[in-house]
């Protein structure tokens, strides 16, 4: 049996979560990705070996932090979330104790 290692094949079981930027950087105040690891991704991000928004927004010095995740989830959940939600109404940061009612 083969086994994609490929989050679009939804096969594989991690986590979704939510990064909040500081402030926008062209037009963007968030990203959603998916991992198996969030720390250890988190650490690529921060390092520029990751998303290209997150490298840029690093670089430009704008903070940012993991507001929110969803665990035991695969890559079709996070494609579920990007297309059914705008990202800042699943963040506790911009809609407040709301967000967290969306997304489950």
């Amino acid at each position: 049996m083969r086994f994609f290692n490929h989050r679009r094949h939804g096969h594989i079981i991690g986590s979704v979560y939510l990064v909040h930027f500081a402030r926008r950087y062209r037009g963007a105040q968030h990203y959603m990705g998916f991992s198996t690891n969030i720390p250890e991704r988190v650490k690529a991000h921060r390092a520029g070996r990751g998303a290209p928004l997150l490298g840029a927004v690093t670089k430009r010095g704008i903070a940012w932090r993991v507001v929110r995740t969803w665990r035991r989830k695969d890559g079709y959940f996070e494609q579920h979330l990007k297309r059914s939600y705008p990202l800042k109404e699943l963040c506790p940061v911009c809609s407040g104790p709301h967000a967290h009612k969306k997304g489950h």
